[in-house]
């Protein structure tokens, strides 16, 4: 029964992490960067780097979190049927060379949405500069 309220709480707990993440960073808009890192006289470039960088980074985190809480969630309904739920060795190594490819992808896909953040943002800027 413990084992059951210990990973029952880690699944919801895990959604509901993802959940915040993903409502953080519902506003932030190419638009919306560029606003926070604008001045009066022109823009902020590093910022808005930094603010396309966490929204991007954010995002994947929600991803992975999301990724955990099914892999838990399977888990969960695995090991109630199945009666062997010792530890081995070789799943060990699988899930540690897994996590590492998804790990990894995640990395260079965070980069790439951070790239495409900042670019949109810089688009918008080109726009609202080309119109005044």
């Amino acid at each position: 029964m413990i084992k059951s309220i210990i990973q029952i709480t880690a699944i919801i707990l895990t959604l509901g992490a993802s959940v915040f993440l993903i409502k953080s960073n519902f506003g932030l808009t190419p638009e919306v960067i560029l606003k926070l890192s604008s001045s009066h006289v022109g823009y902020n470039s590093q910022m808005i780097k930094s603010l396309a960088s966490q929204t991007a980074d954010t995002k994947v985190g929600a991803i992975l979190l999301f990724i955990a809480f099914i892999c838990q969630l399977v888990s969960f309904f695995l090991i109630a049927k199945i009666k062997d739920s010792d530890l081995s060795l070789h799943g060990i190594l699988i899930s540690v060379g897994f996590c590492i490819i998804i790990l990894t992808l995640a990395h260079y896909y965070s980069k790439n949405l951070s790239a495409n953040n900042y670019n949109r943002a810089m688009a918008v800027y080109e726009a609202n500069k080309s119109k005044k």
